[in-house]
């Protein structure tokens, strides 16, 4: 009788560590679900963003968007000036650069037509960060200023998105 008891004792302590080591793997594979959204959020934003609308409530959503996007436009700033310096410096040095190139049309057209606040507001959904912060570094010397700028734009673009998506839970009822 007391070998019973103290097999079924076994498979009860068995079953609690099981569930523990099932609730710490739940929660490990939720922070790699976060910092993934973090890490696609400060590249492609739409993909992030994607991400946490799937798997996020809309303030997580949130939270986690804007901090991966905020510090993708920070390192893309003040590192992406420093990679078109290099760029100038050392890979176009030999080479004759043309005056005016289809590349440098679209960037006039897009200075005349909003300049910086155009492009930031177009950087988290149909730019990449990385391409529309360095776009916003050629129209503007003062990399703080593209910072509140691109900022304030990835900001706004969450709560329109995470917005909605609480809007349309409250009024579907899930």
């Amino acid at each position: 009788m007391r070998i019973k008891n103290d097999s079924r004792m076994e498979f009860l302590m068995k079953a609690d560590r099981n569930a523990l080591i099932g609730k710490y793997l739940w929660s490990m594979s939720s922070w790699v679900l976060r910092i993934s959204i973090f890490l696609w959020s400060s590249s492609k934003f739409l993909v992030g963003t994607g991400m946490a609308l799937a798997f996020l409530s809309p303030l997580e959503g949130i939270f986690w968007c804007v901090i991966g996007g905020v510090s993708g436009c920070f390192v893309w700033i003040f590192g992406g000036s420093k990679l078109l310096d290099f760029w100038k410096k050392y890979v176009r040095k030999g080479k004759k650069r043309r005056v005016f190139s289809r590349n440098n049309r679209f960037l006039v057209k897009l200075r005349l037509k909003g300049g910086l606040w155009l492009v930031a507001f177009l950087t988290p959904m149909i730019l990449s960060i990385p391409v529309g912060c360095l776009f916003a570094t050629t129209f503007e010397t003062n990399p703080y200023k593209v910072l509140r700028i691109q900022s304030l734009s990835v900001l706004i673009w969450s709560v329109a998105i995470f917005g909605f998506k609480a809007v349309s839970q409250f009024f579907m009822g899930t």
